[in-house]
């Protein structure tokens, strides 16, 4: 892009989605503005510092933090953050953010999500095709937490192996009948997966979309969520099987934590 003043910006995209939540809008505003509660739905590890020119720090453990800073502070009806953005970036022009909007709906609240400033380039397709499917599993999960949970801590196991092969295979691999077992395609159907030590996961599907993602609400585990991504592409990539439980001993949790490591590492010997 050319630096001289008068540039034209690069195109972009914006991912917008609503939900409606019954929960009034303040129990939904501390839900994604308080790193506490974030952690409940969205990363698993999350703080911050509330107020315009704040900020929310996030992660998925690791040693890799998203930062995110807060240009528009209204509670409860409006919250925008931006991306910190990397060295030389601000040259480009590039800005991504993300807003929530909130209003009263149907003795609820109607949250609206936009995450702005995507790439229009064709060569981002992929990554947009993941982000709004993550954003459709993460906003059901937040309506989730708030209706069903709201009062209890959550514990997430997450196996994140690497992978080759098309997006088709491993999610053949994963979701097939020598993996966790077959999954139905259409929301509200039944589903029973297995575990390598018998533990089944029993519960109703909330997102499937093959290759790319499936979701469900896993009625066995106190209604917990279970969450199956195909993150990448290429010679060798990494997938992710994430389990949230609300309400499960911890004796339990690392149970299911042990026997889905083990499951992971059968389908997926490490390599190299």
């Amino acid at each position: 892009m050319s630096d001289s003043p008068g540039a034209p910006a690069a195109a972009t995209r914006d991912i917008e989605l609503s939900i409606e939540i019954q929960a009034p809008a303040d129990a939904v505003w501390r839900a994604i503005s308080e790193g506490e509660r974030v952690a409940n739905w969205f990363a698993p590890i999350a703080s911050g510092e509330g107020g315009e020119g704040g900020h929310l720090n996030v992660s998925w453990g690791g040693e890799a933090v998203w930062t995110s800073w807060v240009t528009v502070w209204e509670p409860p009806h409006r919250l925008r953050l931006a991306d910190e953005l990397p060295e030389g970036a601000a040259d480009e022009g590039a800005q991504m953010a993300l807003e929530y909007r909130l209003e009263p709906a149907n003795g609820g609240t109607l949250l609206t999500l936009v995450n702005s400033g995507l790439s229009a380039d064709p060569s981002w397709d992929d990554g947009v095709h993941m982000m709004t499917n993550g954003w459709r599993f993460f906003l059901w999960n937040l309506r989730h937490y708030l209706e069903r949970h709201p009062t209890t801590h959550r514990t997430m196991i997450s196996e994140r192996p690497w992978v080759t092969g098309t997006r088709e295979q491993v999610w053949d691999a994963v979701l097939g009948v020598d993996g966790l077992g077959g999954v139905p395609a259409r929301p509200g159907d039944r589903f029973t997966l297995r575990l390598d030590s018998g533990e089944m996961l029993e519960g109703t599907v909330v997102l499937c979309d093959r290759p790319w993602a499936f979701a469900g609400m896993v009625a066995s585990l106190n209604d917990g969520v279970l969450h199956v991504e195909m993150e990448g592409s290429g010679d060798r990539w990494k997938m992710g099987v994430w389990l949230s439980m609300y309400g499960v001993e911890e004796e339990r949790c690392k149970e299911i934590g042990k026997a889905l490591g083990q499951t992971m590492s059968r389908l997926f010997p490490e390599e190299g």
